[in-house]
This record gives structure tokens, C-alpha cells and sequence, in this order.
């Protein structure tokens, strides 16, 4: 990440340029001009509406690529699956066997990609003002919009560095790289960012300066956005154990408790993806499978309905007739997540939202209010019968059961939830020699930087 260097804003700038212009263009739902050889000194300089409004649109580009890295990444070190690809055993002797090290395979996790967006961010930003074509407006809306996406960036790399912490100034002018910062410091930017992404939503009048992908169909307003946006900070608050916090914002979010269907709970922003040229695919789809395969504890761990059938959300995994091996791992339960390879990813949606309430006010002693959200999620999504409501049993294993079927790959989120109740030494192990990682060291490039170096510059041997 050098991101004091010019050269380097105007590479990323280019890159997210030329995204948006593909991800517009291959989703057929925006019309924009041509940037594939955008004005980047204009952008930085003496930029127009056109120009910032493509590059806002590069952020959901970037929000986009790291997807499957955390899903894929994250899920092989929460035991939600393995990447068993007979071409590259990395994915079972780095990420299962070794120790990780900042020069190691695949530590990067997003590192790269989340601080180019957060360097976007910080370049738009610093041209909305000069635009003379937007509102008042009009700026706040892509102030309110990029923020949002800004602390979404943060997010993901504490998630992965957690107590190594990570870097809040990219100034690609700065003499010196932006120092690191400690978990808890990280966690209140990203608050804050929000926060204030909520402030300038607030002030941005009834439509966006940009359109929207069909992912934020229902959101693709200001007023609507807004709720993204709290539902966003909802999770980071919970995320960081502070519960009334947690719930003030999914009160502000487009949480949903009535009516009681699949539709409701799968209420939400997602991530789309497409055949057409240029554009991506659904980097979860595996059907054969080629590599990915669910961790065999999904089927044996489900609850049962009242027919003795398995949780409904065992559909994610599938029985396959082929069965693939490496480094004397098999398996032939395939990942059933994505039905297509043009199947969309939730960034959050309301049954992530439900389960959130739920932890906070199971946390704050509201037993009631928690078993009358979960019984919600387990019946509709899990087809399971409901808790009684006088549940006196552990609810933070039901609330934890509940996390991982529900949220099964995405964004790593059963690695996470393990790691805050202190409970990594439970996930499964398929041999002795195998590891449970508790968090990821940065990349060797970010060490070399540096002088004297980051605290995540060191081997993590895993337990």
C-alpha cells in the first residue's frame, strides 16, 4: 500500500474507473460515457459530475472484488470449507497446516483491495467540492454514499488484523506512510464514518447525482440508502459489543420482522454479477466442484425440524457424485450457496439484521425480545420448530448456531463470531497438525515499508 506515491492514486483512480465503466456496462442498467481512457488529472484537478459520478460507481466495483476472498479466505479458517484444489495444495498446507507469515500465501486478504478503496473514497472526496455541475445537494449524496462505503473498506481489514490493527491515512501526498492504529481506535473511525455518511444522506434531497446497480433495488435513494447505512453501523456496533448502540441503529435500518417470510428475511443490498464481457462472475460457484467444498460439520452440527429432517439451510451444501482430495482431505459436499454463476451476494440483508437484535438484546438481559427474533429466523429459514418462550438453555450457542446456518460464507462472519466469544479451540480440526488462526498478519509488503516495523509483522503459529 505506498500510498504516498502520486503514481499510485492515479493507478487506482484508472482502475476504478474502467471497473465502473465494465460493471455499468456489463449489467446493462446505466447509461454512462465511455471511460475506459478516463481524465485522471482531470479527476483530481478539475473534475466534472460524469467523471466522479463513474468513479462513485467504481466503489461497488470494489466492494465487490474482495467477496470471495473473504468468503472463501475467512471460511477455510472458521472451518466453513475447504479450498481442496489438486493444482495448488497452498490451500491446505498454508491455510490449514503452517504457520501464516506476512510473506506467506494469501495473507493479503482483501488488504490490497480495501485500502484502493479506501484511497477512491478519499480521492472523491477531495474533488466532490470542485464539481461546478452538482447540487448542494447532489454532493451530499456522494459524500454520504462514499463514506458509507469508506468505513465498509476499514471494516473488512479489522476484521482480519484485529489486535494488529490497521491504517486509517492513505494521503498519497504524505511524506511519511499513515501509522497504525489499535483495534478500538479503528472501530470508532468506522463509526464515525458512517455517522457522518448518515449526516450528509440526510442533506441529499430526493435522488442520487449516479444510478445504481439492480443490487440496491429498494435502496437507491438517499432516504433508502440511509437505512444501508444504519444497518451497516448496526453491525460494526454489535460487532464491537456495544448493544444499545447496536440497537438505536437497526432501528434506523430497514429491519423487518413482519411478515414472516423468505422474502422478508432476504430483504437487502447485494452484490450482482454477470456473463457479459468485462463483468464478473459469482466467485462462489463451484457446482462440480472443481475446489470448494463445505466443511462436513455444516450437515452433522444442523438441527433437526420436527419431521427429523435436517435445518432447512442445509441446502447450501450439496451431495456431489464427484469427490475431490488434497493432502489427504476428501470430500464430495459441494458448496450450494450460489445456484448460478450469476447469482448475487448479500453485502447485508434483514436476516442478518434480526439475528444482530437478537445478540444485543440477548446481551443486555432481554431474553424475550432475543428467543422472539430467533424463533423468527429458525422458523423461516431454518424450518425449525420454535424456541418456547421460556428458553432457559445458553442462547448465546443458539444465537451462534443461528449466525453461522444463516450466514454460511459470506464475509467470513462464523470465523469472526468465534473468535469474539472465545471460542476458536471449538472449531473442528481434520488432523492434529492442523490450526485454528485467531487473526492474519500483513502483508510483507506493508512490513517493508516500514521502520520500525507494524506489530502485525509476525508469524501467527495458530493454536
Amino acid at each position: 500500500m505506498r500510498t504516498r506515491h502520486t503514481t499510485a492514486l492515479r493507478r487506482m483512480t484508472v482502475a476504478a474507473l474502467i471497473s465502473a465503466a465494465t460493471l455499468v456496462g456489463g449489467c446493462k442498467e446505466i447509461t454512462v460515457p465511455n471511460y475506459n481512457s478516463p481524465n485522471v488529472d482531470g479527476l483530481l484537478t478539475n473534475p466534472d459530475a460524469g467523471t466522479v459520478n463513474t468513479a462513485v460507481i467504481g466503489l461497488l466495483v470494489g466492494a465487490r472484488a474482495s467477496v470471495g476472498t473473504f468468503g472463501q479466505t475467512l471460511g477455510i479458517f472458521g472451518r466453513e470449507m475447504y479450498n481442496l484444489d489438486q493444482a495448488d495444495a497452498r490451500f491446505v498446507l498454508s491455510w490449514l497446516v503452517e504457520p501464516l507469515t506476512p510473506g506467506g500465501f494469501g495473507v493479503d486478504v482483501g488488504w490490497t483491495n480495501s485500502y484502493r478503496q479506501v484511497l477512491q473514497a478519499e480521492t472523491i472526496l477531495g474533488a466532490v467540492d470542485k464539481v461546478g455541475n452538482y447540487t448542494a445537494a447532489q454532493k451530499e449524496g456522494v459524500k454520504g454514499f462514499t463514506k458509507t462505503f469508506e468505513a465498509l473498506a476499514l471494516w473488512e481489514q479489522l476484521r482480519v488484523r484485529d489486535t494488529f490493527g490497521i491504517v486509517l491515512s492513505v494521503d498519497p501526498t504524505a511524506k511519511q506512510l499513515g501509522p497504525f492504529v489499535s483495534r478500538d481506535e479503528g472501530y470508532t473511525r468506522v463509526a464515525a464514518l458512517l455517522d457522518e455518511g448518515r449526516t450528509h444522506l440526510n442533506n441529499a434531497g430526493t435522488a442520487f447525482a449516479f444510478s445504481l446497480t439492480s443490487g440496491l433495488t429498494g435502496f437507491n435513494t438517499p432516504s433508502t440508502f440511509l437505512r444501508v447505512n444504519r444497518a451497516l453501523k448496526a453491525r460494526v456496533e454489535v460487532e464491537r459489543g456495544r448493544w444499545q448502540d447496536g440497537l438505536t441503529a437497526l432501528g434506523e435500518s430497514f429491519l423487518a420482522s413482519t411478515p414472516a417470510t423468505a422474502a422478508t428475511l432476504a430483504t437487502g443490498v447485494y452484490h450482482v454479477y454477470s456473463t457479459a464481457s468485462g463483468d464478473g462472475t459469482n466467485p462462489m460457484f463451484d457446482p462440480a466442484p472443481r475446489a470448494l467444498v463445505a466443511h462436513p460439520s455444516f450437515l452433522a452440527d444442523a438441527q433437526r425440524r420436527a419431521d427429523n429432517s435436517p435445518d432447512l439451510r442445509t441446502s447450501k451444501v450439496a451431495t456431489s457424485t464427484t469427490t475431490i482430495t488434497s493432502q489427504g482431505i476428501s470430500s464430495n459436499t459441494r458448496l450450494n450457496i450460489a445456484a448460478t454463476n450469476t447469482a448475487s451476494i448479500a453485502l447485508i440483508r434483514n436476516e442478518e439484521l434480526l439475528l444482530l437484535r437478537a445478540e444485543a438484546y440477548a446481551r443486555l438481559g432481554n431474553r424475550a425480545a432475543a428467543i422472539a427474533d430467533l424463533n423468527l429466523v429458525r422458523t423461516v429459514a431454518g424450518g425449525l420448530p420454535a424456541l418456547d418462550p421460556a428458553f432457559a438453555g445458553n442462547l448465546t450457542d443458539e444465537l451462534l448456531y443461528n449466525r453461522r446456518f444463516s450466514l454460511f460464507g459470506e464475509y467470513g462472519h462464523r470465523w469472526v463470531d468465534m473468535r469474539r466469544y472465545g471460542r476458536l479451540a471449538q472449531l473442528p480440526k481434520f488432523a492434529p497438525t492442523h490450526r485454528i488462526y485467531q487473526i492474519v498478519p500483513l502483508p510483507a509488503d506493508e512490513c517493508n515499508q516500514r521502520s520500525p516495523q507494524p506489530k502485525g509483522c509476525t508469524q501467527v503459529s495458530g493454536i
